[in-house]
């Protein structure tokens, strides 16, 4: 497969009219250029959502193999390439249903027999949280962190489970996170009501990034600024971010941007299971969820999930000021990177070709997903 990039984006920025030849799902070589069979307006690296329970009447937490196609397929159509399967707070049987079907999803991926975008792992978000932050979470699902619990929890599922977020403050956190990261599982903060100093502390113990930031987190306060402004001020945290401008006020997200650059914020969807779905009422894995303008909300009124795909996010970004190639990193080259996935965040030769192909007015073409093209939705 040969393709001609009227523009494409490296690390370092925009270079034009260059070919990317594929062979066997690798990017082979890339040379100026233009006569090739297929051409891209822009062609990027593949978008990878690292928070995303699922979309299009699909929930991680419950989803079986056929549920799982339409919205693999809806992903790649949004031009996300790869993704971690996020897993809600739940009951066990619950959460370890979900990771048991995702490591069923992956094995089917690995041998050719499930399309969509790739599944990278599987994210859980809780149950070790806070229950003064538990947003759109169960309470009664909340457990205290603890190695014990963990392991009662989600042993023999270690070869699926990349990335935790817990509420770093609550008491047995530290023994917790030293134990998760020595198993190579990334943990970040979520959920969390940790003080400033609670949140270098975290920090100070290789807790990298915040969940969702400044959703379900302590607020910033002059005189109490919490694990929010902790997280904004250190160099080396990344910061989650929901671009769908309701979870966060476009000032807001502003200010992410300048104080963490491309190289630490990160996009995400936080999409749920009536992301997707026309206005209305659901009842879906037994929760009551109200669908209005797009945006899922639960029955008493709270955010349930995010109401944009990785896709328009980046360009709500683009909108609020964000230059092109940094809106378009921030959702693949820098979730990439947070979690060691660096290979697929650049199109460079011995690379694996996760790409994504844009229209010039910013939505995606097709995607380009190792050997084979997908349209987008647009």
């Amino acid at each position: 497969m040969r393709i001609h990039a009227k523009r494409l984006l490296t690390p370092q920025g925009f270079i034009s009219d260059q070919i990317v030849t594929i062979q066997s799902g690798v990017i082979m070589s890339i040379t100026p250029g233009t006569d090739a069979p297929v051409c891209a307006d822009i062609l990027t690296p593949g978008l990878i959502d690292l928070h995303v329970h699922g979309g299009e009447g699909f929930d991680a937490r419950n989803f079986d193999l056929n549920a799982i196609v339409p919205f693999l397929n809806k992903m790649l159509e949004c031009g996300v390439t790869g993704l971690l399967m996020t897993v809600s707070t739940g009951q066990r049987d619950t959460m370890r249903h979900g990771l048991e079907v995702t490591r069923q999803a992956m094995r089917l991926q690995k041998e050719g027999l499930l399309g969509g975008a790739r599944i990278l792992g599987a994210h859980l978000e809780g149950p070790f949280l806070s229950l003064e932050r538990p947003g759109a979470m169960p309470p009664q699902d909340i457990v205290p962190p603890s190695i014990a619990a963990y392991e009662a929890l989600f042993s023999g599922y270690e070869d699926v489970i990349r990335k935790i977020s817990i509420a770093v403050e609550e008491p047995g956190a530290d023994e917790l996170i030293a134990h998760l990261q020595a198993k190579g599982v990334i943990v970040q903060a979520g959920h969390t009501d940790a003080t400033f100093e609670q949140a270098q502390h975290a920090f100070s113990l290789g807790v990298r990034s915040l969940c969702h930031t400044f959703n379900a987190c302590r607020p910033i306060h002059h005189r109490s600024p919490g694990i929010i402004t902790a997280a904004l001020l250190h160099p080396d945290v990344y910061c989650e971010a929901i671009c769908d401008l309701e979870h966060l006020h476009g000032g807001t997200l502003q200010l992410i941007y300048r104080m963490k650059g491309a190289d630490r914020m990160i996009l995400v969807s936080d999409s749920v299971s009536t992301h997707g779905m026309p206005d209305g009422d659901y009842f879906m894995e037994g929760y009551h969820i109200v669908v209005k303008d797009g945006v899922s909300h639960t029955a008493d009124g709270a955010l349930d999930g995010g109401g944009a795909y990785l896709d328009q996010a980046v360009r709500n970004l683009m909108m609020l000021g964000a230059s092109e190639a940094d809106a378009v990193h921030m959702a693949s080259r820098t979730p990439a990177a947070r979690m060691g996935f660096g290979e697929l965040g650049e199109i460079a030769p011995g690379n694996r070709a996760h790409l994504t192909a844009w229209n010039a007015d910013w939505h995606v073409a097709f995607t380009i997903l190792e050997d084979g093209m997908h349209a987008g939705g647009h």
